[in-house]
Parts: structure tokens; sequence; C-alpha cells
């Protein structure tokens, strides 16, 4: 190698290690907490908005939410907490987690809601978990029930010539396949896991409204309210917005003066300098969502409103 090519060598090496000792020194600090915060306006004590927007979140985005309503529990400088939801709702399982973590954040500090324009089924029902419930008039909310989508696919595969063999030991293994009708067995073994959850979400109605269970089940038929009617009807405490949400829950804090705050995931310095390009890499077409949405699993419960949207 050539004394240039050495020297070229030796520069890039040099730049490589600058890079990552400023990488290093420029990082946010480490403070035990993952999530750093960004003021949005106001000064003085603490008040941090949590945002539920879309779908209830599956995955990582779950740990993530989770994680920003432990860090707002945790820390003795949050007085009061604003929690806004914008949500048709999701999964059964993922939305009983948002209520437990936020129910437990609420018995540490005020916590209020504050519906948007959709704020329905899973959506309502993690809302249930705060000290107050704040709704526009003409908000869509209620929806109070479960449901279950299974693509039955059977006539399809027989027009197009295909024959699916399924091998199974247990009569019922293969139920919700979507690969044959559900027998009237099958029906009724899902039909009662179903009524679980939904028995579970009337609890949750009755306990975060302070309203009599039965009442709740009179409510409960799946139809969707609006914000002036939830007002009336018990299911929320008073119409208002984001705004009066805020106040009310600075009232419940006793704070006459605050800092609202919101969570954002630190970025070291590299992660600022390839930002661009690594939201570019992760975006994703609509037939990739279509194609992602097609291989999950065909039976799931959902606190769901379908007039939301199925993803």
């Amino acid at each position: 190698m050539n004394r240039k090519r050495w020297l070229a060598l030796l520069l890039f090496l040099g730049v490589m290690a600058l890079v990552v000792g400023l990488g290093r020194l420029l990082r946010p600090e480490e403070t035990g907490r993952p999530w750093q915060e960004t003021t949005l306006r106001g000064r003085g004590e603490k008040m941090v908005l949590l945002e539920l927007k879309g779908s209830i979140p599956t995955g990582q985005a779950l740990e993530d939410f989770l994680s920003q309503v432990r860090q707002a529990r945790e820390d003795p400088g949050v007085k009061a907490v604003l929690l806004h939801v914008e949500s048709p709702g999701g999964p059964v399982t993922e939305t009983e987690a948002i209520h437990r973590a936020l129910k437990a954040l609420d018995q540490a500090k005020p916590l209020v809601a504050a519906l948007g324009s959709v704020a329905a089924s899973g959506g309502y029902y993690v809302a249930t978990a705060a000290r107050e419930v704040f709704v526009p008039a003409t908000a869509l909310t209620g929806s109070i029930g479960v449901i279950s989508t299974i693509p039955e696919v059977s006539g399809l595969l027989a027009k197009l010539g295909i024959r699916v063999e399924v091998l199974k030991e247990g009569a019922l293994k293969d139920m919700a396949s979507g690969l044959k009708p559900l027998s009237p067995e099958e029906r009724a073994v899902l039909q009662r896991y179903m009524q679980e959850a939904y028995e579970l979400f009337l609890r949750r109605v009755a306990e975060g409204r302070r309203l009599p269970l039965e009442r709740v089940r009179a409510l409960a038929d799946g139809r969707i309210y609006s914000g002036k009617q939830a007002v009336a009807l018990g299911l929320a405490d008073r119409e208002g917005y984001l705004e009066e949400a805020e106040k009310r829950a600075a009232e419940l804090a006793g704070l006459e003066t605050y800092r609202l705050v919101r969570y954002e995931k630190p970025k070291g310095f590299l992660e600022e300098l390839l930002d661009d390009t690594l939201s570019f890499r992760s975006g994703t077409t609509e037939t990739e969502r279509l194609l992602a949405l097609l291989t999950q699993s065909r039976f799931r419960l959902e606190y769901r409103y379908l007039g939301g949207g199925l993803w």
C-alpha cells in the first residue's frame, strides 16, 4: 500500500473516531429516564401531556407508551397528567394493559382525559381510568362492546382450485382458521371468550365512572354516543376540549402556574445526523401495510369501533 493510501486510511479512521467521540459527548444526559421532556408552554411545576392517537398500540409502540406512563408516575416533579385520546380502540389485551397503567398513574397524581373527535370502544375504555373525562359535544364515543372479524376464505379457495388439508390433534384445534365455516360448538367457545372480555369492559366503565354495573350494561349495546349524550348519561364528566381538561388537571393538582411538557425519545449525535435517512427507510407503503395486516392472526378480540377504521 503506497503512502497516499495509508494517509487516506488514517484520515478516515481519525474522522470516524472524532464522530464517535462527539456522539458520546453530545448524546442526551443519562438520567435513568428513557424520555426527555419538551416544554410546550408555561413555567413552574410540571404537567405531562400523554397522547394516544390511532389504534391502541401493540408491540414496541405499546411498550413506549407504557414507559411514558411509568415515567410520569414515578417522577416526583410531575404534579398532574393530561391524557389526549383520539382512538377507535384496538386489541383487548393491550387496551387493558394501558388502562391498568393509567389507573396506577391516577392513584399517584391527578389524571384528566380529553377525548378527541373519535374516542370510542377501546379509546373510551382507557379514558375511564382518568379521574375526570372531558369530551367535545359533537365527538363520537361509547361503542362499549367487543368484536372480532374472521375472514372465511373456503369459498374463494375452492374457486381457485386450492384445497387445504389440516392435520390436527384436538377437535377444535383449527377453529377460527378461516379455512372453514365455524361449527356451532366452535362459535359457542369463541362467544364465551368474548363474553369474558365484554364483562371486563363493563366493570372498568362502572368502576371508572362510578355507575351501577346494570346501568352500564343497559348502555353497552355497542352503540356510539355523542359527547353531549355521554355527559348526560354519566359516561363523561363535562363537555370541553383539551384546553378545558388542562385547566381542570391544574385545579385538581392545586397548580396556579405550570409547565406543560411532552415526552420525546432522546437522540444521540449520530441519530440526529442520520435522522432523515432513517425516517426515509422506515416508511411503509399501503401495500406493505396491507400485507402486514393479512399476516396477522385471523382471530383476535378487539374493543374497536369499526366506524373508526379497521387499522
